[in-house]
């Protein structure tokens, strides 16, 4: 069969999206050496093989206008001479026009699709979150609704939003979440409540901005024993505090040890699926995390949760005294995943052909 994967949107150092291009790229490479697969990217990322192959499409990446024209206009012509039997989209929007038989769209993006805020064009910050909320998302909805592809979406959240925005029909869409990172270690949280930690980008919704100003509110009361760390350099964020350590993008291994002597703080609003909120839970983290839809979902059999509104530093500080306090206390258990997610290749193969068992 002859696969066709389009994902210009992703690039080096793009956080997640790249992620999960690179995951199902390498596991192609290394498991399936009988199918014909092309990769429409935005440059040679990874190494080719005699059945997968990169077509650079750079072109698509530097301007929006364009993408958008390939994946409504001319996309199709460029892609149908591939005579692909299956395409997938990794990048939220489906194409029009293409002749596969089988058509796939990984809806991986949750902006245009969740209810916590509307953003503003008239704010500066929010300009480009809000394009893409109102007027990308608007596009990847209609394309959904449209061509009716199989979606796969990682939460039931996202699942019920996809049902009622796209008007689609439930059958169409599949939950398949991401395998989470379990280490082999049992070691869970024996931190001493002073250390605090929120591994994520600087978007603006992940909303490191509460955290500063809960902070504020603990040395106004006295409280400065404490220290939070960021994984970002100190150019990405314009917070300035004391109890604040910009320590940078780190690897899985450092994060899950982290969780062992961290509280994990997660005040994001805007998640798919928010895996820190379940790395931490399987060490038996404190979770003080924001009260979304995907929060619940999450942690629904988790008890060392701790929520509070996004945009309520008094609450958020309330909390993180009590952690400090040592008034709130690891429970000593840990979540136990009963099912650790699904590899990408695994169900796009199920999909497809039906083969469950892949590498």
């Amino acid at each position: 069969m002859i696969y066709v994967v389009n994902d210009v949107a992703a690039v080096p150092n793009g956080g997640g999206v790249y992620s999960i291009l690179e995951d199902f790229y390498m596991d192609i490479l290394k498991n399936d050496h009988e199918n014909k697969w092309f990769f429409i990217l935005a440059g040679n990322f990874f190494p080719e093989s005699d059945n997968v192959k990169i077509i650079v499409r750079n072109d698509l990446k530097k301007s929006k206008f364009k993408k958008m024209i390939f994946e409504s206009f001319t996309g199709r012509k460029f892609i149908n001479k591939l005579n692909p039997d299956v395409y997938i989209s990794l990048q939220n929007l489906m194409t029009y026009g293409v002749q596969a038989s089988k058509k796939i769209v990984y809806l991986h993006q949750p902006i245009p699709f969740e209810n916590e805020k509307s953003f503003s064009f008239l704010r500066r910050r929010e300009i480009k979150l809000a394009v893409y909320q109102k007027l990308i998302g608007r596009l990847i909805k209609k394309s959904i609704h449209d061509i009716k592809p199989t979606v796969i979406v990682q939460t039931y959240w996202m699942k019920k939003a996809t049902i009622e925005q796209c008007h689609i029909d439930e059958k169409y869409i599949i939950v398949r979440h991401p395998k989470i990172n379990v280490d082999n270690e049992n070691k869970i949280y024996h931190g001493n409540g002073k250390c605090f930690f929120y591994p994520a980008s600087s978007f603006l919704y992940k909303n490191h901005e509460v955290i500063s100003k809960a902070i504020s509110i603990l040395n106004k009361n006295k409280v400065n024993n404490f220290q939070v760390d960021f994984t970002l350099d100190k150019s990405q964020l314009n917070i300035e505090s004391n109890n604040v350590n910009y320590i940078g993008h780190k690897s899985r291994e450092y994060i899950m040890k982290k969780y062992e002597t961290d509280v994990l703080i997660f005040p994001s609003y805007i998640e798919s699926f928010g895996l820190p909120l379940v790395e931490a839970a399987v060490k038996g983290d404190i979770i003080l995390a924001s009260d979304t839809n995907f929060s619940h979902e999450l942690l629904r059999k988790y008890d060392n949760t701790y929520l509070f509104r996004y945009n309520d530093a008094k609450e958020l500080s309330r909390l993180m005294e009590m952690v400090i306090n040592g008034d709130i206390k690891a429970s000593g258990k840990k979540l136990t995943i009963r099912d650790n997610g699904e590899r990408l290749l695994k169900t796009i193969m199920n999909i497809t052909t039906g083969e469950k068992d892949v590498g």
